[in-house]
């Protein structure tokens, strides 16, 4: 897997980083293979056969969650998240460090938030019994894994924050 960690100070997560990318990685490229077959099977399954996959869109909703969760700490890892720059040449270049310590605190926060809430509700998930309605699969365990998953999204941009305070706040961590 080439083009791990695009960060110019260097691994955020040291020597933890090429292997937890390669496992999230790996992680995620399976699950969207596995979407991927699923739908081709219930497809050719549905319109060939008339016979189409039981409970394929539930495991195809979960998978899509796990599938999301789990990006989210590499796309922030990698610093590789979706910007628009439509105001960029606007804004003072003495001003852009601080502004992006400032874009991460929000979005710090927000996973934070994000996190706890889901937290909360695979708890109530769990102790009301909520299964899936056609395979009657459990829903809390993917909801805290999605939890985990904010959560860790968030200490890694407080990790970068503090990174960049450490190297002067220049450039981009």
């Amino acid at each position: 897997m080439s083009g791990l960690s695009t960060n110019p100070g260097g691994p955020i997560l040291g020597r933890w980083e090429k292997p937890f990318e390669m496992l999230l990685g790996g992680a995620t490229a399976l699950i969207l293979a596995a979407i991927m077959l699923l739908t081709c099977i219930d497809v050719a399954g549905r319109y060939v056969m008339s016979l189409p996959v039981p409970g394929a869109l539930e495991v195809t909703e979960i998978m899509m969650g796990a599938l999301i969760f789990a990006s989210l700490p590499l796309v922030t890892l990698r610093n590789q998240q979706v910007t628009i720059d439509l105001f960029e040449h606007f804004i003072p270049k003495l001003v852009k460090p601080a502004l992006q310590v400032l874009i991460q605190i929000v979005s710090g926060l927000c996973l934070t938030v994000i996190s706890w809430r889901l937290w909360v509700k695979a708890g109530q998930l769990l102790e009301q019994g909520d299964t899936t309605a056609v395979l009657q699969w459990k829903i809390w365990p993917l909801v805290y894994f999605m939890s985990l998953l904010a959560a860790l999204t968030a200490v890694i941009l407080l990790i970068m924050i503090r990174l960049k305070e450490t190297s002067g706040g220049s450039g981009e961590v």
